[in-house]
């Protein structure tokens, strides 16, 4: 059962792109009450509203371990769907070389992955239960 702990960090600024207003969540997962994943969902207003998400995963969580994984997706507007939809795309692309990232896996490298499964019920769990995100997409003022 997987469970986002209390107290996600929230930080609004804005898009180095656009100059539009963005936020961006920062949230810890457990997994049967265990350390699972780190979460980073980006919510923009590219045409529409949109999240990106980079998740953080780790067998460990040990410190100075290198055993990082981290997958990417993109939540928004696809042409022919009339709800938001879910892309992989490269991993953790606007965030530099940090080392808590790990290994970013390239599309390529995530669709061939055995924990793409994980990494998607991961996204679902997001998408349902972190009111910022949830509401960014799903709320009265989103768009696509």
């Amino acid at each position: 059962m997987l469970e986002i702990e209390p107290g996600a960090k929230v930080v609004e600024g804005t898009c180095d792109h656009c100059g539009q207003p963005m936020t961006r969540v920062t949230g810890f997962v457990h997994r049967d009450g265990c350390a699972y994943a780190v979460y980073y969902a980006s919510c923009y207003h590219h045409a529409g509203h949109e999240v990106w998400i980079d998740a953080v995963f780790s067998p460990t969580w040990d410190e100075g371990t290198d055993d990082h994984l981290t997958f990417g997706c993109r939540v928004g507007r696809v042409d022919g769907q009339d709800e938001p939809a879910a892309s992989l795309v490269p991993a953790a692309g606007g965030w530099g070389n940090s080392r808590v990232f790990g290994h970013k896996l390239s599309r390529d490298e995530a669709l061939a992955h055995p924990m793409l499964a994980e990494f998607w019920a991961l996204v679902d769990h997001v998408l349902v239960h972190d009111g910022v995100v949830a509401d960014h997409l799903y709320g009265r003022d989103a768009t696509f």
